[in-house]
């Protein structure tokens, strides 16, 4: 009999996965001493923490660390294929609509190295057929997603700014500098009860998912509480796709969120409204997620055995997020993810104004070839200041048509 597993993949936000009937995953690790803690190299882009993991010692695959994910999961099957008796069974997985049923595989503990010295071991899920889009949106291939639960019997340090995942003893000393809050642990998952201010005084209670597999910064399931209100200014928007299909909803600016005692201004807001079983399910039990675009702001510690976190912030916590300021979403595509597509733009931002449509070409980005930048590198200038302007020469229907607008706040 197959299983049945609840599984969202974010691309440019978020990660569900919960098992509604029993699927039982090892994990082991590397012995860590006293006086020595590991320290596991990551690549911070597009607000993902990716990291380079071989696979049976072996295999090279790029995976997304993620503490919103129950289990880790490889997109393909072509890599498990070469290893012989990988897989238990057979299940299934629910897509990113919460609402299609998708095939997949249960592996069979194998192992994962870090840095070519740190070996870890974990059964994996691996998706019979890759839906998902998330290279093309990062611009670079990603394989997989790994759950932070392989790594909970350390503590779990993410320093964001030197770009390092550390893993100390149980025994290690946690700085005085870092403030100590209550976590709930909840199938491998981390949830925190924080303070949401929407649009008046009334500060209310929200329990969130802490989820580094997230690039947003707060996302909200707009009916998962009575006490969640609207910003008075909201866009339609792309929030994200992956396993099985796209999701849209809207997006604001609340007034502030604030973690224990940091308080943060101004973030901009995801609102998202799903009407399924499986929504219904998430909505029960937490009303949102924070990303890595609020969790960045802070070096943090997580304690998975005892339930804690400990964050301290960095120098300018407190600034508001950049946001993009065209209303165009852009995505790589090609061999080599350089070439560059417009998927969606949102109706009355600059982008729509100009005349850009869905499915455009872009070969020409202020000037330049657009090969010659990242898909990061265009998402920033698309972020830049107000009234900066932006060229684009795209490809239409085979013929190349020439843009231009100006940014401007769109929330």
């Amino acid at each position: 009999m197959m299983k049945l597993v609840h599984f969202k993949l974010k691309t440019l936000l978020i990660l569900w996965i919960g098992i509604i009937q029993p699927v039982f995953f090892y994990a082991n690790g590397v012995s860590v001493t006293a006086s020595k803690s590991i320290k596991i190299p990551f690549r911070y882009i597009q607000s993902f923490i990716i990291l380079d993991v071989q696979l049976e010692k072996l295999l090279p695959v790029r995976l997304i660390f993620d503490t919103g994910a129950e289990h880790t999961i490889l997109f393909e099957h072509r890599w498990t294929d070469l290893i012989e008796h990988s897989y238990l069974r057979e299940i299934k997985v629910i897509g990113s609509d919460l609402q299609q049923e998708l095939p997949a595989m249960l592996t069979c503990p194998l192992n994962l190295m870090f840095d070519e010295r740190y070996e870890f071991t974990s059964s994996l899920i691996v998706l019979k057929e890759n839906t998902t889009n998330i290279s093309q949106v990062i611009g670079e291939p990603i394989h997989g997603i790994l759950s932070a639960s392989v790594f909970s019997k350390y503590l779990i340090e993410i320093d964001y700014r030197n770009q390092y995942l550390i893993l100390h003893s149980r025994d290690y000393a946690i700085s005085s500098m870092y403030k100590e809050v209550d976590l709930d642990i909840y199938k491998n998952k981390p949830y925190l009860k924080v303070r949401v201010n929407f649009k008046d005084t009334c500060n209310d209670l929200m329990n969130l998912l802490l989820d580094t597999g997230a690039s947003l910064s707060l996302l909200m399931y707009s009916d998962s509480s009575s006490a969640i209100r609207f910003p008075d200014k909201l866009i339609p928007g792309y929030l994200g796709s992956g396993i099985g299909g796209l999701l849209t909803g809207y997006v604001g600016k609340i007034n502030a969120l604030q973690l224990d005692t940091f308080l943060l201004p101004g973030v901009i807001t995801h609102f998202l409204k799903v009407q399924t079983v499986y929504a219904h399910n998430e909505r029960q039990r937490k009303n949102g997620l924070i990303g890595n675009q609020i969790l960045d702001k802070f070096n943090i510690i997580f304690d998975y055995q005892k339930e804690k976190l400990y964050l301290r912030p960095v120098k300018n916590y407190k600034e508001i997020l950049a946001y993009d300021k065209s209303g165009m979403l852009v995505i790589s595509g090609g061999k080599d993810l350089r070439r560059y597509f417009v998927a969606y733009v949102v109706p009355g931002t600059p982008a729509a104004e100009a005349g850009v449509q869905e499915n455009d070409e872009i070969v020409k980005f202020n000037g330049w070839p657009a090969s010659f930048y990242s898909m990061a590198k265009i998402n920033l200038k698309l972020q830049g200041k107000t009234d900066k302007k932006i060229n684009i020469t795209v490809k239409r229907d085979g013929k190349k048509i020439k843009f231009n607008f100006r940014l401007r706040p769109l929330i």
